[in-house]
């Protein structure tokens, strides 16, 4: 997967160190910094052309990761854009990532909404197509109090979009990981574009 091929467009190309720079507002712990491991990465993008971003993960999920998105660009499914979160562009906010459609793995911070820590903290998640693919959260009764990004819409026949029965979903669930939009409005939120998997190490908590 790091041999890109030529003619791909280059979406993101940052260096090893400003990709790991710590977030001076949530520094993450340096047994964390030494799980993550970056990976370049090919998929097709919505407008019909081969593109190439970069993805920080833990490093014990990286092959399953690397399976998910050869199956991408095999099946043509298209990636609007991955950059990791450290971008200038975002500079760790989950929201403004959410908002540009972008997909991106590691990212040290807590649950939207909550205090607890994510599973993206440790490099343990990773998001597809934000914008398609909805985070949603609801109170004890059901209702809807948060979407992310608040615009959008979960269509499940729209192009870019991640489904039950989709081919990625059915790949990463036989591989271990858990994927969001099988949670429920009861559990109190359904994340559509996460997946993630629990890891057997000392970080995982």
């Amino acid at each position: 997967m790091n041999t890109l091929s030529q003619n791909s467009t280059t979406d993101s190309d940052m260096t090893r160190d400003d990709i790991l720079k710590q977030n001076p507002k949530n520094p993450a712990p340096h047994d964390v910094l030494d799980l993550l491991d970056i990976f370049k990465v090919e998929y097709y993008g919505f407008d019909g052309m081969i593109h190439a971003g970069q993805i920080v993960l833990n490093k014990n999920v990286i092959e399953d990761v690397k399976t998910f998105f050869k199956t991408a660009l095999v099946i043509k499914f298209p990636i609007q854009k991955i950059i990791p979160i450290s971008s200038e562009a975002y500079k760790w906010d989950d929201e403004t990532s959410c908002n540009d459609n972008n997909s991106s793995g590691y990212n040290f911070r807590y649950i939207m909404g909550t205090n607890r820590m994510s599973k993206h903290a440790h490099g343990l998640a990773f998001d597809i197509n934000p914008v398609q693919n909805i985070y949603v959260r609801y109170d004890e009764h059901m209702k809807e109090i948060y979407r992310c990004p608040q615009e959008a819409i979960y269509k499940k026949d729209a192009v870019g979009t991640l489904t039950h029965d989709h081919p990625l979903v059915i790949l990463m669930k036989n591989l271990g990981w858990i994927w969001g939009g099988d949670w429920t409005p009861e559990s109190g939120r359904v994340d559509y574009q996460h997946f993630e998997k629990k890891c057997v190490m000392a970080m995982d908590i």
